[in-house]
């Protein structure tokens, strides 16, 4: 290839922000000479080399933005272990028709019982088909909310929030809430309802919610909404966890 053309050619792919095919132009140029492509064919792979580079960086984004504390696998979850729910049930959600519907996933058990990795796992489904996910704790995310507070902001961090297909919630129920933060996820539930969708986590059963919330009424409102277009998830049995640390039962 001449130097000269070459120089002008990456130029121009850098105007462009063709990164990846600036970076392989020599080595498929030199693959379509041998090979004898056709500059349709040589023109292709050059387009696929960049598409394949994008998503790649595209995914890697939303994974970083998803801010999962960990990384978990519908594959490396123990249903020989966890037997409350069915493989099937959890590979139909993981086909993600729940977030194109905009409905809600709600997985209820007591601690240790794999309510958390299915979340996050269905979480790195939704990003690896595309979708933007982010993860929080209930309580990091009523402590986020709050500091809105303090300079006017809770309508933008809103947005920021609601701007992703899927939010997961995780461990709903482990402390309770008063009253700004009770109505700060009512408003997120609400906000939600029917244009995106929730994954919720929680160790209290439905009919304990009164006592996480500040009010029994604004647990039922957010209950409504929550699932009203849900798929329930009851997990039981011994904490994952634990398993191995617990005294043997006397014979």
């Amino acid at each position: 290839m001449d130097a000269d053309r070459y120089e002008e050619l990456c130029q121009g792919l850098r105007r462009l922000k063709l990164r990846r095919i600036r970076e392989v132009l020599e080595d498929c140029n030199r693959l379509a000479v041998t090979q004898q492509l056709s500059y349709l064919d040589f023109l292709a792979g050059l387009v696929q080399e960049e598409v394949a580079a994008r998503d790649e960086t595209q995914h890697t984004k939303r994974l970083k933005a998803a801010r999962f504390p960990s990384h978990k696998t519908i594959e490396g979850f123990d249903f020989a272990f966890q037997t409350s729910i069915s493989r099937q049930a959890v590979l139909e959600l993981a086909r993600l028709r729940f977030i194109e519907e905009h409905e809600n996933c709600v997985l209820v058990g007591p601690p240790g019982v794999g309510k958390t990795h299915l979340g996050i796992a269905l979480g790195l489904k939704a990003i690896e088909a595309g979708y933007r996910v982010y993860f929080t704790t209930v309580q990091d995310l009523v402590e986020d909310l709050y500091a809105t507070l303090a300079d006017n902001s809770f309508r933008s961090r809103m947005r920021t929030l609601l701007a992703n297909d899927l939010i997961i919630l995780d461990e709903l129920g482990f402390l309770p809430m008063d009253a700004t933060a009770s109505n700060h996820l009512f408003q997120v539930v609400a906000q939600a309802y029917e244009r995106r969708s929730l994954i919720v986590t929680s160790n209290q059963p439905f009919q304990d919610w009164g006592s996480i919330f500040a009010s029994a009424t604004i647990a039922t409102a957010t209950l409504d909404r929550l699932l009203h277009h849900a798929h329930i998830l009851n997990l039981q049995g011994d904490s994952y966890r634990l398993r191995g640390h617990m005294p043997a039962e006397p014979a």
